[in-house]
């Protein structure tokens, strides 16, 4: 072997070694998680912001945004601000999903008061169930604002929000 091959042939061997550590987790590797796979597939869309909520949701109400928003409550109004959610206390619940409206009746068995600022409202219907997780941050006059978290289920797919409204009679 003469003098140049055998600096081109250790250069060429280095070469080889340090691009084989560099290489990409493969599918099967620990790192790439089949859990962020999983998650990923059984993540169901954000739901449709609506300004108007329907006209049977009148007397004691909730509304409720998406706490990205920085709505504020003073702007949170049964026929205006961005809503995802509108409920009719202890009766029903409607949101908009991929441009069709989902009405779901109120479940009294696994809705119930947490504790003295906490409520835990359940939902069902169309193939959905909603959780609303609030705690009340303010009273004002008869109206209450809280923030908290919106949990959507359709089947095995799930999506949680975090959520801020207002609700009163």
């Amino acid at each position: 072997m003469n003098l140049f091959n055998r600096p081109l042939l250790i250069f060429l061997l280095g070469v080889v070694v340090v691009a084989g550590c560099d290489e990409p987790p493969k599918k099967h590797s620990p790192h790439h998680s089949k859990d962020t796979a999983a998650a990923e597939k059984n993540t169901l869309p954000p739901p449709d912001i609506f300004v108007a909520a329907p006209h049977t949701i009148e007397g004691c109400v909730g509304l409720y945004t998406y706490d990205s928003l920085k709505t504020s409550f003073d702007n949170m109004d049964v026929d205006k601000g961005k809503k995802i959610l509108a409920t009719k206390t202890a009766e029903f619940a409607f949101l908009r999903y991929r441009g069709k409206d989902v009405v779901m009746k109120y479940d009294r068995k696994e809705s119930k008061v947490v504790d003295k600022t906490t409520n835990k409202e359940v939902y069902r219907g169309n193939g959905f169930v909603v959780v609303l997780l609030t705690q009340v941050i303010q009273v004002k006059g008869e109206e209450m604002l809280s923030t908290g978290t919106l949990e959507i289920i359709q089947g095995d797919k799930r999506i949680k929000i975090k959520i801020s409204g207002v609700g009163g009679c």
